[in-house]
């Protein structure tokens, strides 16, 4: 089975790591893929856990229809599968035009579609009506982006709901170790919270510390027996976000706020995950409200077994009642962030069960399995083609 990808490919971004797993999966169940990638440009390599052939050929702005099809057919693709988002994949019309080409040459297409809108948007809704008739398969992460798109009018058999996959075999150092490692206090009644990933506004780092300050002014929370570090890098290096990563580190620095709450501005590889989570009772995971997504670092806390809070909104779905305490940032009582945080610190025996319900999950949606449920998409549909 030569399956062909279209997608972002060994950099720092969230699709190309999912392409990158994914890929890895597919392989190991026997599958022969390469990629069509796009190039470079401003974002920063990273080392790649799959070994597949790959050549770069086009960016967002530049379809490149004839250059992306050509190696599609040298590489002999029997499906090319498109991981499409819309801020890398910005360019529509080339798009779909090259899904017509794709299809009059005979092969199927897959389109993984990484972000859904909840209704359809006139600068949207036009594209995935002849998405839908141009591709042969369209796959979500939830039901919740699936019954959008059949909302909108469109075939149900042709979407296909296959969960975000999880890391297999992710396992934690010892606490003891870990803390060490990090330089944090020994002191073994300290609750470490974590929060991991890109430094953006989206994930609302800013509205979380504020709240934590809160807590210690008003006297609820002790400082002296919590500390929450936030740790990544500001998202793609923007401008944007360095300023948004520059002013939450004044703020803690101004607040006098730096002994329980510690900003580290730097891009943490796969390899130190293991000592991050391995230092942290709990996570804290936010986010505004967004489209139908799912969060690739919602399923790497549930790898590792970590349990958290996290806010209640599309992209952390997965994280869902039984598998992380849910919270409305801002909101007041039961469900403000306030109380889900006192709740799961004061709580061991809860966060042990979270992190028994997320080890499970993480099972569940590994990329084997994951893995698995794509090349029975593919292989119906070459089958299809055949016939």
């Amino acid at each position: 089975m030569k399956i062909g990808f279209v997608s972002r490919w060994g950099v720092r971004c969230g699709i190309s790591t999912y392409s990158d797993q994914l890929v890895g999966a597919l392989s190991r169940h026997g599958a022969d893929v390469f990629c069509v990638a796009e190039t470079v440009g401003s974002l920063v390599e990273v080392p790649l856990e799959s070994k597949i052939n790959f050549i770069r050929c086009w960016r967002g702005q530049d379809m490149s229809v004839d250059d992306t099809f050509v190696h599609l057919k040298i590489g002999r693709a029997m499906v090319a599968h498109f991981q499409h988002e819309f801020g890398i994949l910005n360019q529509p019309r080339p798009l779909l035009k090259l899904l017509t080409v794709l299809k009059n040459s005979g092969v199927p297409s897959v389109f993984t579609c990484h972000t859904v809108m909840p209704k359809p948007h006139t600068q949207t809704a036009w594209f995935f009506a002849d998405l839908m008739r141009q591709t042969d398969a369209v796959v979500v992460h939830t039901e919740g982006a699936k019954n959008a798109i059949v909302d909108w009018g469109h075939n149900p058999g042709m979407v296909h709901v296959i969960p975000h996959g999880t890391k297999e075999n992710c396992q934690a150092i010892d606490k003891k170790s870990a803390r060490e490692a990090l330089g944090l206090p020994a002191d073994p009644g300290l609750v470490v919270a974590v929060s991991l990933g890109f430094i953006t506004p989206g994930k609302m780092q800013r509205e979380t510390i504020h709240e934590i300050m809160n807590l210690v002014r008003d006297g609820i929370l002790d400082p002296k027996k919590f500390l929450f570090l936030v740790a990544g890098e500001p998202g793609q290096n923007d401008r944007a976000n360095i300023r948004y990563c520059n002013e939450i580190q004044r703020l803690v620095e101004e607040s006098q706020a730096s002994d329980y709450i510690r900003i580290v501005p730097r891009f943490i590889p796969v390899e130190e995950l293991p000592t991050w989570y391995g230092a942290a009772d709990f996570a804290i995971t936010a986010s505004h409200q967004t489209f139908f997504s799912t969060s690739g670092r919602s399923h790497q806390e549930m790898a590792f077994g970590v349990p958290s809070i996290s806010s209640r909104e599309r992209l952390l779905s997965d994280l869902d009642d039984s598998r992380s305490v849910k919270f409305d940032l801002g909101g007041d009582g039961e469900g403000g962030f306030r109380a889900a945080l006192m709740r799961i610190m004061e709580d061991q025996a809860l966060r042990a069960e979270l992190s028994v319900n997320c080890l499970k999950f993480a099972a569940e949606t590994s990329w084997t399995n994951v893995a698995r449920q794509h090349i029975e998409l593919y292989s119906s549909l070459i089958n299809g083609h055949r016939q």
